[in-house]
């Protein structure tokens, strides 16, 4: 169950949380950082120090998405 969470649902749930974070704050750090210290957070309290490959995983995919619609709505706003 914990190799479920997380492969497949903390991702996903990082996903979801730097779209809706990149459109309310249109700052390309703002929702990576909190990635970064929600997953830090939640490493320290459910998770052993092993789970800190993944806070950084987590934050560069979080980084990676608010960095691709950082640059498509930019193209977008430039046309």
């Amino acid at each position: 169950m914990e190799f479920m969470l997380i492969l497949f649902i903390f991702p996903a749930i990082v996903l979801i949380m730097s779209v809706v974070g990149y459109v309310l704050t249109k700052k390309s750090y703002a929702t990576p950082a909190l990635i970064f210290v929600l997953s830090s957070f939640l490493m320290l309290l459910f998770f052993n120090e092993s789970f800190f490959i993944w806070v950084i995983v987590y934050t560069l995919l979080s980084g990676i998405l608010t960095l691709m619609m950082a640059f498509f709505t930019n193209r977008k706003e430039g046309k």
